[in-house]
């Protein structure tokens, strides 16, 4: 079988590399990047080129992940952009994908393009469209919000099965450690980790705001599974990927400055940085019903791994 992964340098790509050859590793795997100028090199808004590799390549699976996505303050600053390149490259993609005859595929959303304001929480899968989501990131929200009604489109008009997911906050090694443009664990962890020595190290916004945290392997070894397992998906196309666990950015930034050793007394708030969304909790009733009993990784597991990851190939990570 033969599976192609876009964004696959990213952070949630790097993981698969490591999921799929592992579990999964008597398949063919095509790692699809954007810049690295070799034979894997491919830009998806470039439409006549994503036609053209896909119809000459003749894969059976896609992992879709590539997007222009970042933290909250990228988000801010980039609607437009972010819309119109998202719109470009999953359209580019979605097309390739039915003409070349792949059947089935993983295409990833994000829970931050849930409702701002929505009628209950935890949110659930049928609530995605309910109404609008946080201003912040309506680009890259309403672009992805089309993604899954194109999903929709193409499973009804072709009778493909392709399955959007929804993961939480992502976090982990390989991840964006940008100060500008980065999510905020990566963020928090770059920042503290120039300050650690300081009297201070200076976290945004009040700290109030709630999150679900996930690690990266963990959401690629269950998209992974959702891939393979075609019986436990029947006429789903929608899956929110996320742990049970919830809480406030201030109490997941003391936990990065005790794994960072960092003194609680020494974390200084910026109120005047924006909080984002205050609450955007997703159910995992469906993903507990595919898979009932996979271990997630404990937050302290995860950030000590990620930390210890990003210090030492400090020189030449993304940041």
């Amino acid at each position: 079988m033969k599976i192609v992964v876009t964004g696959s340098t990213g952070l949630l790509g790097s993981y698969f590399k490591q999921v799929l050859e592992e579990k999964y590793g008597e398949n063919d795997y095509v790692y699809l990047n954007r810049s690295k100028n070799d034979e894997f090199s491919l830009d998806l808004v470039d439409r006549n080129a994503v036609l053209n590799y896909f119809l000459k390549n003749k894969f059976d699976y896609i992992i879709h992940l590539a997007a222009n996505v970042g933290g909250l303050f990228k988000n801010m600053r980039n609607n437009s952009k972010i819309f119109r390149d998202n719109i470009r490259i999953q359209e580019n993609v979605l097309e390739a994908c039915n003409k070349s005859n792949i059947n089935r595929g993983i295409f990833i959303l994000s829970s931050c393009i849930y409702p701002h304001s929505p009628s209950k929480f935890p949110m659930t899968e049928e609530m995605l469209l309910e109404s609008d989501p946080h201003d912040s990131n309506r680009g890259y929200a309403y672009a992805k919000r089309m993604l899954y009604i194109q999903c929709q489109n193409y499973n009804k008009d072709f009778n493909r099965e392709y399955i959007c997911v929804a993961p939480v906050n992502l976090y982990g090694k390989f991840d964006n450690f940008s100060l500008e443009d980065g999510h905020f664990i990566p963020s928090i962890i770059h920042r503290f980790h120039l300050n650690k020595n300081n009297n201070k190290v200076v976290a945004y916004g009040t700290g109030s705001p709630l999150r679900q945290l996930l690690y990266a392997k963990d959401a690629a070894e269950v998209m992974s599974y959702i891939l393979f397992n075609k019986d436990k998906t029947k006429s789903i196309d929608l899956i929110n990927i996320t742990n049970d666990d919830e809480d406030t950015i201030k109490n997941y930034i003391e936990k990065i400055a005790d794994v960072m050793i960092i003194k609680k007394e020494k974390i200084s708030w910026d109120t005047t940085k924006s909080d984002g969304c205050l609450k955007k909790t997703v159910s995992n009733n469906v993903l507990k019903s595919i898979l009932p009993d996979y271990e997630f990784t404990t937050l302290e597991d995860g950030l000590k791994e990620t930390y210890e990851w990003f210090v030492e190939n400090y020189d030449t990570c993304r940041k």
